[in-house]
C-alpha cells in the first residue's frame, strides 16, 4: 500500500508517496533524497531548464529496475505543471512537453522518480534556434576518462582560437560536455555541422585518439565527439541532474581549472548540496553571454543560416 502525504511548495500541495522508496540501493538513496535535492537545489536547476521542453527518464522502482523516458505530460499532472505542445514536421503528431517554471514542478517531477532531466536546447518560445552548442565527448572502449580529459582541452583550445568561450560539465557518467552559449539566430542544421566541423578537425589533427564514427563498434580506443545531440528535439542530461548509476552522481559544471584534477563521479547526491553551499552555478555566465558563431563559421567555410 502506498504511503502518501501533502507537502506544500511555494504555495502548492504536491502529493508526495513512498518517501522512503530506495532508488539508488548501492548507497541507499531514497527517493526523499532526491525530493530534497530537487527542492534545495531549484536555484540552480530552475536557471537551465525554465522555458525548455523536457523529457524524462523515470525510474519507479529505482535504477535497477524497468525504466522508461517520456515525452508526454501525464493527464493527471497538478495544475501547477505548465507545458507545452510541440507538433511534429509532419502535423500527424502532438506531444504535450512539460516546462519545469517553479520548484513544485521539480518536486513532482522527483515524487515520479524521474531521475534524468533532458532539456531542449532551445526555449519553447523560438525552438528552432538554440542558444546552447554542445560537443558530448563520449569514450569508448579501450579509452578512460583521462583520455576525455585530453581531448576536452583540446576543444577549449579550437574554440578559442576562434574567439569563443565555453563551459565544461561533468556528465555524471564517463564523458565530459562543453557547452557554448551562443545567439540564438542560427537553426539545429548549422549548430550541429558546427559541432561536426570541429569534430572532423580534431579528428585529423589526432587520429588516434578522436573519432567522428557513428557505429559504436569502429570507435575502439578513441573518444567520440558527438554532433548528433545538437539537432531539434535531442536532449542531453541538464546541469545539475542527476543521473541513474550507482553512486548517484549528478551532472555537474566545473571550471577549466577543475576538470585538470576532477574525476568522473566526484559529485553526487551525497555531497552536491555542500558543493553549491560554497560554489556559485558556474554556468549562469551562459544566459547573458549568447555569442555570434560568424567568425567561426566563416573560418571554417561554413554557411551561417
Amino acid at each position: 500500500m502506498e504511503q502518501q502525504q501533502t507537502v506544500l511548495v511555494d504555495g502548492f500541495e504536491v502529493t508526495i508517496s513512498n518517501w522512503d522508496r530506495i532508488l539508488w540501493p548501492e548507497v541507499d538513496f531514497t527517493k526523499g533524497d532526491l525530493i530534497q535535492y530537487y527542492s534545495l537545489a531549484a536555484p540552480y536547476l530552475l536557471t537551465h531548464l525554465r522555458d525548455r521542453p523536457l523529457t524524462v527518464t523515470r525510474f519507479p522502482q529505482g535504477i535497477q529496475g524497468d525504466s522508461f523516458y517520456q515525452k508526454n505530460c501525464p493527464q493527471h499532472a497538478p495544475d501547477f505543471v505548465e507545458t507545452t505542445p510541440v507538433t511534429d514536421s509532419k502535423g500527424e503528431k502532438t506531444i504535450n512537453y512539460i516546462l519545469v517554471q517553479n520548484r513544485a514542478t521539480l518536486v513532482w517531477l522527483a515524487n515520479q522518480a524521474c531521475i534524468e532531466l533532458h532539456p531542449w536546447l532551445s526555449l519553447y518560445t523560438r525552438p528552432q534556434y538554440p542558444d546552447w552548442v554542445i560537443f558530448d565527448l563520449d569514450p569508448a572502449e579501450g579509452c578512460d576518462f583521462d583520455d576525455v580529459r585530453e581531448i576536452a582541452f583540446l576543444v577549449r583550445k579550437a574554440l578559442d582560437e576562434l574567439g569563443l568561450t565555453s563551459y565544461p560539465k561533468l556528465s555524471g557518467a564517463t564523458g565530459i560536455h562543453i557547452y557554448v552559449p551562443i545567439q540564438p539566430k542560427y537553426t539545429y542544421d548549422v549548430t550541429s555541422s558546427f559541432v561536426g566541423n570541429i569534430g572532423k578537425i580534431l579528428e585529423s589533427v589526432y587520429p588516434a585518439r578522436v573519432t567522428t564514427e557513428r557505429l559504436v563498434k569502429n570507435r575502439i580506443g578513441h573518444v567520440y565527439v558527438d554532433h548528433l545531440q545538437n539537432l531539434l528535439g535531442k536532449t542531453i542530461a541538464a546541469p545539475y541532474s542527476p543521473r541513474p548509476l550507482p553512486h548517484a552522481p549528478i551532472s555537474t559544471p566545473v571550471t577549466w581549472e577543475e576538470l585538470k584534477t576532477v574525476y568522473p563521479h566526484q559529485f553526487h547526491l551525497g555531497n552536491i548540496l555542500s558543493r553549491l553551499e560554497t560554489t556559485e552555478d558556474l554556468f549562469a555566465p551562459q544566459l547573458v553571454a549568447g555569442q555570434s558563431l560568424d567568425t567561426a563559421l566563416a573560418y571554417l567555410g561554413a554557411p551561417v543560416s
